[in-house]
Parts: structure tokens; sequence; C-alpha cells
């Protein structure tokens, strides 16, 4: 049996891998989260903003974010965030300063 070139055998042919499959739940904010490999504490402030944060735990439109995120009721600097798993399990409060008198 002769192979044909421009038809690989399926066992030639990859699939795209998908995005990491949820592997848990967190709780942020009191709500339960789907996590999965590699989600970050940038990226549970990003889904909360709505807003690009940097690895150095800033807005990248530069506009201050006046948040502070807690992991079990620990304080993690935001120079931790990108380096901070949200493992399933946890629970994440995110809280917005607010200024007034």
């Amino acid at each position: 049996m002769t192979t044909d070139p421009s038809h690989p055998s399926p066992s030639a042919v990859t699939t795209p891998t998908a995005p990491s499959a949820a592997r848990g739940t967190a709780t942020m904010n009191g709500s339960p989260v789907a996590v999965h490999e590699g989600f970050t504490l940038t990226d549970a402030v990003a889904r909360l903003t709505g807003r690009e944060i940097t690895p150095a735990g800033t807005a990248a439109d530069g506009h201050p974010l006046g948040i502070a995120v807690a992991v079990d009721d620990t304080v993690v600097p935001r120079s931790l965030w990108a380096s901070t798993p949200v493992a399933p399990g946890r629970s994440v409060e995110i809280v917005t300063a607010v200024q007034g008198g």
C-alpha cells in the first residue's frame, strides 16, 4: 500500500490543543468561579475589572486600580499577582478603595 503525501494518515494529523479545561472552582468575592491551570490573580483582577492588567499588577491603560487582593484572608502584594495561581477551593477577595467623607 502506498501513501499519498497530500492525504496524511489520521495518526499524522495533529489537532490544536484546546485551552486547559476547568480543573475546579474557586470563590471570588463570594461567587464560584471556574479556574484552570495557569489562572492567576492577574487574570482574576482583569476578569472582575474588565481591564487589561500588566504582569506588574497595574492597569495597562495607566489609570490607577485602587484594588487590593487577598487569598484565603492573606493580602497578596500586586507584585506577586502574576505569579500567584488561583487554585480550586481558594477564596479570593478583590476590594476597591473608596474615598469619601
